[in-house]
């Protein structure tokens, strides 16, 4: 083997390389394909992008898990194109809202269904924040219910008025 070849590699690199047998290699060529052929296992392999169409949202997942997930395995197809991509994703997708919120104008490529995408993620998060900060204030006070809405101080003033025009024992105000 030639010797040319620096032997102050660092690493793996080193003992792979430090490993070959002398005389083996007889040109750079050869070198490159021991090279890959040791080092091409660490690589993963791209998958069908039919692969694609067997992704579905789960029943319980959330809209941001289910395009977390399709992401992930849209980068693991090989030459995926937008169309196939948008087919695969309408077809994985169960949200009958975000469907519907797709057909109202439908995106014509990716980078379109994540803005998308985001834009009604965002508005589903507000939604959820103001339920939650609606529930915790009947929470912290139970006495009073939803429906009831708060009355204006001119009502509560009114209320006062009368209840301080009232004789004791008397059921009509005074006058």
């Amino acid at each position: 083997m030639c010797r040319a070849f620096p032997t102050t590699l660092i690493g793996p690199t080193r003992v792979w390389f430090n490993k070959i047998p002398q005389n083996l290699v007889s040109s750079f060529e050869e070198l490159s394909k021991l090279f890959v052929n040791n080092f091409i296992g660490g690589q993963r392999h791209k998958r069908s992008s039919s692969n694609l169409l067997t992704i579905e949202q789960g029943e319980n997942e959330s809209l941001r898990s289910f395009i977390t997930r399709f992401n992930r395995e849209a980068l693991s197809v090989d030459e995926a194109d937008d169309k196939l991509l948008l087919a695969a994703f309408h077809n994985g997708v169960n949200s009958d809202l975000f469907i519907h919120k797709l057909y109202e104008k439908e995106p014509q490529s990716m980078a379109e269904l994540i803005h998308s995408t985001q834009n009604f993620m965002n508005a589903e998060d507000a939604i959820i924040a103001k339920k939650r900060k609606r529930s915790e204030r009947v929470e912290a006070n139970p006495s009073r219910h939803p429906e009831q809405g708060s009355r204006s101080k001119k009502g509560q003033t009114e209320e006062r008025k009368d209840r301080d025009n009232k004789k004791p024992g008397s059921s009509t105000p005074n006058q």
